[in-house]
């Protein structure tokens, strides 16, 4: 019984703190090591998905397939484990280093005696985790950092929103709807972002007009030769836009700007929550 707690506690416990903190010290040996893991476990599911295929009669490539694709989410979960496992240490105030090492907090080692120092970026010279940005016990459970990623995370899909926004804003005045046909694309240069921009003819009153636009309307790509619905102003036929490219870009906005918008309300969370914890910390050391 003893042997098997040990197991389970290495598989679910140690095992994802030590991964962590061997993440944390920098060593490229984890991103090696994940890739080995889930190319290995991958190989594994599609020989075992291979193999039961065989034995059943079924056809060994979608099984292999289906077993890769198990094993890769596997390996994927440990990592996932990994995180909840850290988040709850951090909500201790114990290191993944002494959880994987089985070394105790610095706070509870003897007088005259130094715990084993952690390797990763979070081990400190002198007390184990001061100055190192880990958190201790009875300090904010929400780190500052953690409020500036929200925030620098939330500018940019802000302005990717308000940029689409705009892009799917009305036209000045009155709309109408005619058919045009895509009759060039220009290939992307080499610095180019995108898939290129594409030509579109319409025709309003016996006239011939022509804009540019993206070749790629987020769901659809123009091809040559294709009949698309154009938008143009009535009362100057030579302003026009693709009707497909307004849709994406509505629906672009709509999901950029949703986006910003929980990005900000987390930040807003997670500020509130270091604010209260500072204070917290503060009135303990005064008092």
């Amino acid at each position: 019984m003893r042997r098997l707690r040990g197991a389970l506690t290495w598989a679910f416990v140690r095992g994802p703190a030590a991964a962590y903190a061997l993440a944390d010290s920098g060593s490229s040996l984890f991103g090696i090591g994940a890739l080995l893991a889930m190319l290995l476990v991958a190989a594994l599911g599609a020989g075992v998905g291979a193999v039961v295929a065989l034995a059943t009669g079924r056809p060994a490539e979608d099984a292999a397939f289906v077993g890769g694709m198990i094993g890769l989410a596997t390996v994927v979960a440990y990592l996932v484990l990994m995180v909840v496992v850290v988040g709850i240490l951090w909500v201790r105030g114990v290191t993944p280093s002494e959880v994987a090492t089985g070394t105790k907090p610095a706070a509870s080692a003897p007088s005259g005696r130094a715990s084993a120092a952690p390797s990763g970026r979070h081990a400190a010279a002198s007390s184990g985790r001061e100055g190192t940005g880990w958190r201790r016990r009875g300090e904010p459970l929400v780190p500052g950092s953690l409020v500036l990623f929200f925030v620098l995370v939330a500018i940019p899909f802000g302005a990717l929103g308000l940029h689409a926004r705009s892009a799917a804003a009305s036209a000045d005045g009155p709309t109408a709807i005619t058919d045009g046909t895509v009759v060039a694309i220009h290939e992307p240069r080499l610095l180019d972002k995108g898939s290129g921009t594409v030509d579109i003819r319409y025709s309003v009153g016996g006239a011939d007009h022509s804009f540019e636009t993206d070749r790629d309307a987020g769901d659809d790509i123009f091809r040559l030769g294709d009949v698309v619905p154009v938008e143009y102003v009535v009362a100057e036929p030579g302003k026009a836009r693709a009707v497909w490219a307004v849709e994406s870009a509505r629906e672009d906005a709509v999901f950029w700007l949703w986006l910003s918008g929980v990005c900000a309300g987390l930040g807003v969370l997670s500020g509130v929550g270091y604010l209260v914890g500072r204070w917290r910390s503060s009135a303990r050391r005064g008092g």
